[in-house]
């Protein structure tokens, strides 16, 4: 599916995007890259004026998060007369029911859920698969401009854990973005989040309640993302 990220990444760089989200998979990012420098060289053979090639950034999760989820089924105890709606509203074709493969591929899945709701019988059901991020944090970070960290109200200890992983690497990066959905406690754990991360207090004329807000450090923005459901 690697040819699947390289080429919409081009079509977004050349159409004007900022800042291109990918998964922190080395292999992924490579793919990513590969897009953004042919990006770059058709628009020098255009001549394209005032192109600026896309930040490229990566999402990680600090606990589980329904973006790093995906869907589980047992084919075995699929009715045979099931009309497999599943199948058929999968928007990457994840969903196989072949002579040699039954069920999800994993590596397609990249966990929206329009399978679940959808299946008669309820039989699908979603499953984290958090980054490993131990692994992948120094080879990940050192090759990108940004970094998206996906949390959830109360899950301190989870972006604590996460943060003290990430910091060594996170000097230059342009952009680091907190996704946090909508919930009771929110203001107080985007706060305590601040504390982790020993982000300033906002600037004059900012609220934390806005749907983003940049603030400046000394050597990158941080977003806060509070735009409710993921």
């Amino acid at each position: 599916a690697l040819p699947e990220i390289r080429t919409p990444t081009l079509t977004y760089a050349l159409a004007g995007a900022d800042c291109i989200d990918v998964a922190a998979d080395p292999a992924v990012i490579a793919a990513a890259k590969s897009g953004l420098d042919a990006a770059e060289r058709i628009a020098k053979a255009d001549q394209r004026s005032g192109y600026r090639r896309p930040w490229l950034m990566v999402s990680m999760s600090a606990g589980e998060d329904p973006h790093f989820r995906k869907a589980e089924f047992d084919p075995a105890i699929c009715p045979k007369d099931c009309p497999r709606p599943c199948e058929k509203i999968c928007p990457v074709e994840a969903i196989e029911f072949a002579a040699d493969f039954a069920g999800v591929r994993r590596d397609r899945c990249y966990g929206c859920g329009r399978c679940m709701p959808v299946c008669p019988w309820g039989l699908i059901a979603a499953h984290s698969y958090p980054t490993p991020i131990d692994a992948v944090a120094q080879q990940v970070l050192s090759q990108v401009d940004a970094l998206e960290i996906h949390t959830h109200v109360g899950e301190h200890a989870a972006f604590k854990d996460l943060w003290q992983t990430l910091q060594p690497w996170v000097g230059n990066l342009q952009i680091i973005s907190i996704s946090c959905p909508d919930g009771e406690g929110l203001i107080n754990y985007l706060k305590d989040l601040q504390q982790i991360m020993k982000v300033p207090e906002s600037a004059p004329g900012k609220d934390l309640k806005a749907s983003a807000i940049a603030l400046k450090t000394k050597s990158h923005h941080v977003i806060w993302q509070t735009d409710g459901r993921p």
